[in-house]
This record gives structure tokens, C-alpha cells and sequence, in this order.
């Protein structure tokens, strides 16, 4: 069996190597337009830091084996009907399987003047090296325009390295609107100024500004104008639908699948940041990994369902853990423990832990992850509550 795999992001290389293990008779074709290794795309920031090699991010082991290859060439089309890929070196490629795992492209807001030089959205390990060199000669005043996870880890990643102020935008009321509660997200904002980063939340952008083809800020709706030679744009995900459109598999905002992870198209398949499951478009790493996982074992016999995991979410904010599991929202009730360097807040509906968000401290992360939609009595006094 013949499977040419287009994307070599997470999803595509946790595909790969489990296809690779688990059938003898596969062989796979891989198609990326980045030249490096698969690598973990939410560590990039860290790429900031000049002592830190691209090398570092690479995600192991590498796949070594005969009836694996991995070519750094651009899919231009896809013709589902003949089965066949073409790609932007003028050859053509069979398939009996083929796996959308093409991933996305950083949204950028289409807003007046963000054309501008020294606007930056991040995505690849180049654009991190595109921001770096611009870096070198101006940021002054950056500005970041999105307060979700990438946004906060680039302007806390940007203010340790620069050493300049560093001002945040959210359009939103709070910060990680997706995955704090309101109260705990105030906590986190108070927490980023001591690390000189300034939160505005419920502001939106009207137009960059710009003189001499550079940015040199931003004007919100409400008139309000904040000066910057530098501004990072981190507004969410585009799924990279356009070889899928042209093929004329079935496209909402991403790829449709099924729980099988199966397109319109029989034997075309999608998986991570470019597939549409349940009307829902995840963006995150365990379920671009779990729908690998699901579509590896249909392929080799078995009969897995793909079922999305209650959400959760990481992130390092200098050293300060942030994490989010669950439902962080409603309840009847949130049962708060907080500290001078930490928070902890346990939300709870008819007895049941439904989510929590911990800030600051990891002690009891293992407890409460698998504890979600179990009773909250069973794990309390182990929180020391």
C-alpha cells in the first residue's frame, strides 16, 4: 500500500511512525514545504534566544526506514480522481492512501496598513528568524496582538530577551479566553506586569500605523493610539483548505472528516490543524497526535473511532506554568486556593469536577487530569482543601 502524507508537522510525523510499526506491507511518501526536520511548532519561541539551535526542537526519534522518505517539495495539486499528487518539481506521484496533515498558516488580521514591514505573525521557524534579525535594530515598543497562549508565550519570550516593554492586546474581556475563567485570569494578567508585560483586554484594532513603509503602531476602535516599531500578530489559525478546495473534497473552515477521519473523497484522509471534526477545528497538539493515533490503526486493521479529549492547554510563561483542563466556565461552584506565587481554581457541577486552571504550581496537576468528570470528594483532600 502506497500512502503519500502531505505535511510533516506533528500530526503527519506521529502518522508516519505509527504506520511505519504497525504494517509491513506500507510504504510512505512525505511532503513538506520546510526544509527542517519535524519539529515541535509550539516551542519555536524559543528560537529567541540565539544559543538555542533549530536542532533542539526536532522531534525524535527520526523515522529510519527504507520504506519511509521525507522530500522537501511544494504539493501543488491533487488528483483525487486518477489518484494522483503533483508537486512543484513538474513530477507526478500515485497513492492508494493519501493524508491531508497540511496543517495551517498563522491568520493575520485584514486590517489597514498590515502590509507594513516589522508586523510579524508566528508560525514556522522562519518567521521566528525574521523577527529575531528585525529585533537586532528596532523593538523599542513591541506590541502583541492576541492574548491567547502563542500571544502571551511570544511577549514573555520578547520582554526576557529584549529587556523592552512589551504591551499585549485582547480583544476579549480577559486573557485566554478559551481556557481561564475571568478571576483567574486577572490573576495571570497581575502576574505578567511584575514580568513587564502590560495587558489591555477588551481592545480592538482598527488600523496599523506606518510612515516609511514601517509600522509604527496601532490605532484601536475607540480612537486610543499605541506606538510601535514592532508588532506580533498572534490571532489564531488558518487550516491550509487550498489543495482540498481544488480537489473538491467537502471544506467548511477546514477539511471535513469523520470520526474515522475520512474526507468526502474515499481514501483521502485529514488529520491535525488542516481537519473539521464535529463542526470543530482544534488547533492543538493532542488532538492532531490523538487523530493520528485514530487514523494509523484504522489503516492497519483496526477499527478506532476518533473521540476529541476534554480540552486542555499548557503553557510556560517565563517560568510561570499556566494550565487549563476542562470545562473552565459555569458550574455551581469554583473553589479557589491561592497563594502569594500561585492559584489554583477547581471548578465543580453537581458534585463533579468539570475543569480547573492551576497558576503557578504543577503539584497537582497529575491528580486533577484524571479526575475531570469524576466525583471533586474523591481527589479534595488530596488538594489539601
Amino acid at each position: 500500500m502506497k500512502i503519500i502524507v502531505i505535511g510533516n508537522g506533528i500530526a503527519g510525523y506521529t502518522f508516519a511512525s505509527l504506520m511505519i510499526k504497525g504494517l509491513d506491507y506500507c510504504r510512505l511518501e512525505v511532503f513538506s514545504d520546510e526544509s527542517f526536520s519535524p519539529y515541535y511548532r509550539t516551542r519555536i519561541l524559543s528560537l529567541l534566544d540565539r544559543d538555542v539551535q533549530p536542532s533542539t526542537l526536532e522531534i525524535l526519534p527520526r523515522i529510519d526506514d527504507g520504506r519511509y522518505s521525507l522530500k522537501n517539495l511544494h504539493v501543488d495539486t491533487i488528483d483525487c480522481e486518477n489518484k494522483l499528487v503533483y508537486t512543484s518539481d513538474g513530477r507526478m506521484h500515485q497513492y492508494d492512501v493519501l493524508v491531508l496533515a497540511n496543517g495551517a498558516k498563522a491568520n493575520m488580521l485584514p486590517l489597514p496598513g498590515g502590509r507594513a514591514k516589522g508586523i510579524f505573525s508566528i508560525r514556522t521557524v522562519d518567521d521566528v528568524h525574521a523577527l529575531s534579525s528585525w529585533l537586532e535594530g528596532h523593538g523599542d515598543h513591541v506590541v502583541v496582538l492576541g492574548g491567547g497562549l502563542l500571544g502571551l508565550e511570544a511577549a514573555c519570550q520578547v520582554a526576557s530577551w529584549t529587556r523592552r516593554d512589551v504591551t499585549v492586546v485582547e480583544s476579549a474581556g480577559h486573557l485566554l479566553p478559551r481556557q481561564l475563567d475571568e478571576d483567574s485570569a486577572r490573576y495571570l494578567q497581575r502576574r505578567l506586569s511584575q514580568m513587564g508585560v502590560k495587558v489591555l483586554c477588551g481592545v480592538k484594532t482598527s488600523n496599523f500605523l506606518s510612515r516609511d513603509e514601517a509600522v509604527t503602531g496601532i490605532k484601536c476602535d475607540d480612537g486610543f493610539l499605541i506606538p510601535s516599531d514592532t508588532v506580533i500578530e498572534s490571532v489564531g489559525i488558518r487550516p491550509n483548505t487550498f489543495l482540498a478546495v481544488d480537489a473538491g473534497l467537502k471544506v467548511e473552515r477546514a477539511v471535513v472528516v469523520d470520526d474515522h477521519l475520512r474526507t468526502s473523497v474515499e481514501d483521502v484522509y485529514a488529520i491535525g490543524d488542516v481537519a473539521q471534526f464535529d463542526g470543530v477545528v482544534a488547533g492543538q497538539v493532542s488532538a492532531a497526535m490523538a487523530m493520528a493515533r485514530t487514523l494509523a490503526s484504522n489503516l492497519c486493521g483496526k477499527d478506532a473511532a476518533y473521540t476529541p479529549a476534554p480540552a486542555q492547554s499548557m503553557l510556560k510563561v517565563a517560568d510561570l506554568d499556566v494550565i487549563s483542563l476542562g470545562d473552565v466556565y459555569g458550574g455551581d461552584e469554583c473553589i479557589v486556593n491561592e497563594g502569594d506565587s500561585f492559584r489554583e481554581a477547581f471548578h465543580v457541577t453537581g458534585g463533579m469536577l468539570t475543569g480547573c486552571t492551576l497558576i503557578g504550581s504543577r503539584e497537582h496537576y497529575a491528580a486533577v487530569r484524571g479526575a475531570i468528570g469524576k466525583p471533586f470528594s474523591e481527589i479534595r483532600e488530596g488538594l489539601g482543601l
